[in-house]
């Protein structure tokens, strides 16, 4: 009996698959003969497919132009933060972690609510190239018009060190920013011609004292520099003084960066000879900025390239 019902299930399921392999039939017969109704069923279909397409391109289209417009709005500022918090390494690496947060916190309160809901459904897919369009236009910003070129007195600490930086970057010195976890007293390292300078940058309101000679004395042996030197906007107690003489530290002012080469040079002649550029027989490493001897192909300690 079993085997019957089976019997009888199959016959079921072909007749059905008879029946409907009939009707389609029947039916590409009628559309054949009814050229209206062809062309009725070619843009119904056609409506299916390309009408959700073309709504959501006009919604990624609004997404983009509602998020590019909030950009420029804030690019300046966009643009200042990048330059807070972006740093470099003792290895020369480019640490992004920090900036990576800050795009994150603006998409989210910033980009994000200016949005339809709809539209905030799909930033989720399209997030990716949204921060990445922040990121690029604000370092092209800030490579193309430096950020902090002129001291103003709403400069906080992080940013008076990094105006100290650009200072030197526009007399050719290669100057970056240190990370503030592992500075070692070393606020700004500058390099030229093979030659290092160490800056501890003091953006006070009184005169500096001596604890900031000490700390870039230190960070000076620390990272082996040829010099070291306290930069501020302001004065420097006698103390401070007499200790950066007895210790070889420059005390300067801002305003002194400008002319950092010619007052190494009249202080140093024999060892920065700034107004004929030289070779030295040591030099360090682009990358760690270990010593590197005159004619050495590879740095021994990170094995980058040094001579190109």
């Amino acid at each position: 009996m079993a085997g019957r019902r089976s019997k009888h299930a199959i016959d079921q399921g072909l007749l059905i698959s008879l029946v409907g392999i009939f009707f389609a039939l029947w039916i590409v017969k009628e559309i054949s003969q009814n050229s209206a109704v062809l062309l009725f069923i070619v843009v119904a279909a056609g409506a299916i497919f390309i009408v959700p397409r073309l709504v959501r391109d006009s919604r990624r289209q609004s997404l983009y132009q509602k998020a590019n417009a909030i950009i420029d709005h804030h690019i300046d500022q966009l643009a200042r933060r990048r330059a807070q918090l972006v740093r470099e390494d003792a290895y020369g690496r480019v640490q992004l972690d920090k900036w990576a947060k800050e795009i994150d916190y603006f998409v989210m309160h910033h980009v994000s609510p200016a949005l339809t809901a709809k539209e905030q459904a799909l930033l989720s897919r399209e997030r990716t190239p949204i921060v990445q369009t922040i990121s690029e236009r604000a370092e092209i910003l800030v490579q193309n018009r430096p950020v902090f070129t002129t001291f103003s007195s709403d400069l906080n600490p992080a940013e008076f060190e990094i105006f100290c930086a650009e200072q030197l970057k526009r007399c050719g010195w290669n100057a970056h920013v240190t990370l503030q976890s592992r500075d070692q007293g070393v606020d700004v390292i500058a390099e030229k011609w093979g030659l290092r300078v160490v800056l501890q940058c003091k953006l006070y309101s009184g005169p500096v004292g001596n604890h900031a000679v000490q700390e870039i004395a230190a960070g000076k042996a620390h990272a082996q520099a040829h010099w070291g030197a306290v930069v501020t906007n302001n004065r420097y107690t006698s103390a401070a003084e007499e200790l950066a003489s007895t210790n070889g530290i420059l005390l300067l002012h801002y305003s002194d960066l400008v002319n950092l080469d010619s007052l190494l040079q009249s202080r140093h002649p024999g060892i920065a000879g700034f107004s004929k550029p030289r070779v030295s027989q040591t030099f360090s490493c682009p990358s760690c900025y270990a010593p590197v001897s005159q004619g050495q192909v590879f740095c021994g300690n990170c094995g980058t390239r040094v001579i190109s």
